[in-house]
């Protein structure tokens, strides 16, 4: 089922979904390209199916400058772009998997007595407009049971959009020709890119803190296996420590941030798996995580707490009110989970997004939240013969941003 349930009830969705398959017919076959609608770049990406997946084409466009500070204006030039981008990057079929952006993404929490789904359901959107404070009918939604009762209650995460931002959206593929098939919260999709992580018995019920860093906003995500158990929007990102470097070095956002490249030494040491040709992607003997060596699973460094030490940025720079408002607001989340599951403790902490490079920033947020912490890339499991088209990335780097856009190319096309 896909992640915002309510999607069946907008305005000429089905009519649209309808006149479209009709035009695009068995050309569709196999994996959707998934795009994901971030602040720093528009991601474009499409998986082969197999185990693991292989590529067949990804393609990146960077975002203006001058669009970074309005989400809403980003969005509409990343959907006029998106036609050429898919055009010219090598992508197969008009199926389209999309993101909602985290700008447009909201959380909440609560308690609900148990009962069965169809009244859980009812009285989640009965809720809404007073959790939300919104006028009823304004936001599509999903919420998830946690699974864990306190007091008889059952814990309850709710991810919400407006609705005019996914109409938009739909719109706008539907102009460009293309079928969307699923639409999906950042959270849920990124947690679908690192499910091979909890097939060992012994990591199906691990508690994972996920952070992805992006430029504007920072996901939070706790997982209990697969499962989501927590989320947070916290709207700050690798934008507001260029900002604070740009005040204090009185230079622009761009040389702040070229500044703050400068400063680390050399791309995060994410460990990389083996290249595969694409044909062999299918392989059933193939290890499903791939593991290098100790053990750590192919795409995850080792603890950033024993990697070499690496800069937050310049050093005639403070930045620790920008890290800190960053670290303050995920350890609330973290107050808030252990007060609720005062007997599930998170066991690691896991960097994901595009700031997720900055070996330096992830080694003082985690050295703030004392956890174990590893960075990710989720391209690296992902087969390919080196051939593939990719625009705009450069596959021989760990790409630590791609999480949602690979989860994307794994989720139900069911809309």
């Amino acid at each position: 089922m896909g992640i915002f349930k309510k999607l069946g009830s907008i305005p000429r969705l089905a009519a649209i979904s309808e006149r479209l398959q009709s035009t695009v017919g068995a050309q569709n076959l196999g994996l959707p390209v998934a795009v994901d609608f971030g602040a720093g770049a528009l991601k474009v990406l499409q998986l082969a199916e197999g185990d693991p997946p292989s590529l067949v084409a990804a393609a990146s466009l960077e975002t203006p400058t001058d669009l970074h500070s309005d989400p809403r204006k980003r969005l509409e030039f990343q959907l006029a772009a998106l036609p050429k981008l898919i055009r010219q990057g090598g992508f197969k079929g008009k199926r389209v998997v999309c993101s909602i952006p985290a700008w447009a993404t909201l959380c909440k929490q609560f308690q609900l007595p148990r009962a069965e789904p169809a009244a859980m359901a009812e009285t989640v959107e009965a809720l809404l407009p007073q959790q939300f404070n919104c006028e009823p009918g304004a936001l599509v939604h999903r919420f998830f049971e946690v699974g864990q009762e306190k007091s008889g209650k059952v814990e309850i995460v709710v991810l919400a959009t407006p609705r005019d931002v996914v109409e938009r959206i739909v719109r706008g593929l539907a102009v460009a020709k293309f079928e969307p098939v699923g639409i999906h919260s950042e959270f849920v999709a990124m947690l679908r890119a690192f499910d091979h992580l909890h097939r060992r018995e012994q990591d199906a019920e691990l508690s994972t803190l996920y952070l992805d860093i992006g430029s504007s906003a920072t996901n939070v995500a706790i997982s209990r296996g697969r499962s989501l158990a927590f989320a947070r929007v916290v709207a700050s990102g690798g934008r507001s420590i260029d900002e604070a470097i740009a005040r204090q070095s009185s230079c622009s956002l761009k040389e702040a941030f070229a500044k703050r490249l400068a400063a680390a030494e050399g791309p995060s040491p994410v460990r990389r798996s083996i290249p595969v040709p694409a044909a062999a992607g299918a392989g059933a003997d193939m290890p499903h995580d791939r593991r290098g060596s100790g053990g750590v699973p192919a795409g995850l460094s080792d603890d950033v707490h024993s990697l070499p030490r690496s800069e937050v940025g310049p050093k005639d720079v403070n930045l620790t009110e920008a890290v800190e408002t960053i670290t303050d607001e995920v350890s609330m989340c973290l107050r808030y989970h252990a007060a609720q599951f005062p007997g599930r403790k998170v066991d690691r902490l896991v960097f994901v997004g595009g700031e997720a490079r900055h070996r330096g920033l992830c080694q003082e947020i985690a050295r703030r939240l004392k956890l174990p912490a590893q960075m990710a890339d989720p391209m690296a499991r992902i087969a390919r013969t080196g051939s593939e088209p990719s625009a705009g990335v450069d596959m021989k780097q760990p790409q630590p941003g791609w999480s949602v856009a690979v989860g994307l190319c794994l989720s139900p096309t069911d809309l």
